[in-house]
């Protein structure tokens, strides 16, 4: 049975092997991946589904947050990248450095929507007015650099720096720094716990580890927070749309007054809106969308964002601004 079953297997590769070998050639074609990314437009979340404070998710219209599309670059995507002017190719060592692996990208990359989660969370109590207190926090290495003299990893857990606990990146950036003088650091990394060292070395006038950190917490209150966001989602351009929902949940302010708000921009911890990538192609899944207001960063990024709407003739209102209480502002007078 098995004989026979090999033969006409055999037979119809023989008689076959001219088809065989294209789709083999089409599908490696198709697949191969190229040392370069593509940004696309992408589109909205509505965050203000995504976040519940005790059960309250109801406004009259939405806030959402704009993102970017990325894709790793294939034959066939390379081509219309190069034809398509709304889909741009970024080279890989700008996505993922020299001495990474595209894994510690990721863990950046979802970090840094955490981390933009915690600062919302904090700017939208503190502007609310609200008792809390912060629990929990954490402080990750999110980066090295190739001059950087550490076993220390991408993912590592900092919890103790020449026996002092750390539970602030600022715990950490007040150890007294010499050059060539090593510390000794507790790190966990998946759930295991080692024990690492680093080099303070002079990088270019500076005295540092040569790593950087970023810090996640959580906010500890009389309210119920519930958060709803995707293993796949990541990066921080989330961060002022999500203190304004947290800000409209806990002061009964509807900041959408009926209408379709898109925004894009970082919140650091003193409610300062910052500055992002792919603003064009997050404009333009806005009104792709159907958005009335797109708010972005001051700078650039409002810039540019304006230069797209002008040169596509939006119908589109662009508001900038540079934080917290400028974003509450503009939406109670649109």
């Amino acid at each position: 049975m098995l004989n026979k079953i090999y033969e006409k297997i055999k037979k119809y590769i023989k008689e076959e092997y001219k088809f065989l070998l294209i789709i083999l050639i089409l599908f490696v074609t198709m697949t191969y991946k190229l040392p370069f990314y593509i940004d696309t437009p992408g589109g909205i979340i509505n965050i203000s589904e995504r976040i519940k404070i005790d059960e309250i998710n109801k406004l009259n219209g939405t806030l959402n947050f704009a993102y970017v599309s990325e894709m790793r670059a294939t034959i066939p995507t390379y081509i219309i990248a190069k034809i398509n002017k709304d889909w741009d190719l970024i080279k890989r060592e700008d996505v993922v450095y020299d001495n990474e692996t595209e894994s510690d990208a990721e863990f950046r990359d979802q970090l840094s929507l955490k981390e933009a989660l915690s600062n919302a969370l904090y700017v939208g109590f503190k502007e609310s007015n609200e008792e809390f207190k912060i629990k929990n926090n954490k402080v990750y290495v999110t980066q090295i650099l190739k001059e950087a003299k550490t076993n220390l990893k991408v993912g590592d857990q900092i919890v103790e720096a020449d026996g002092i606990k750390i539970d602030d990146i600022k715990e950490l950036q007040s150890i007294g720094k010499q050059d060539g003088k090593t510390i000794q650091l507790k790190v966990i990394n998946n759930n295991k716990e080692y024990i690492r060292t680093a080099e303070f070395i002079d990088y270019n006038g500076k005295i540092i580890i040569g790593i950087a950190l970023g810090q996640i917490f959580e906010i500890d209150s009389n309210h119920k927070i519930d958060i709803d966001y995707k293993a796949r989602e990541s990066g921080p351009s989330g961060g002022m749309m999500m203190a304004l929902t947290t800000y409209s949940y806990l002061t009964g302010e509807d900041l959408s007054k009926g209408k379709k708000i898109v925004g894009t921009g970082t919140i650091d911890i003193e409610g300062n809106v910052g500055e992002i990538g792919g603003v064009k192609y997050k404009l333009i899944g806005a009104v792709k969308n159907k958005a009335d207001i797109f708010l972005v960063p001051n700078g650039e990024n409002y810039d540019e964002a304006l230069k797209v709407k002008n040169e596509k003739k939006y119908n589109i209102k662009i508001v900038g601004v540079s934080n917290i209480k400028d974003a509450i502002n503009e939406l109670r007078n649109n």
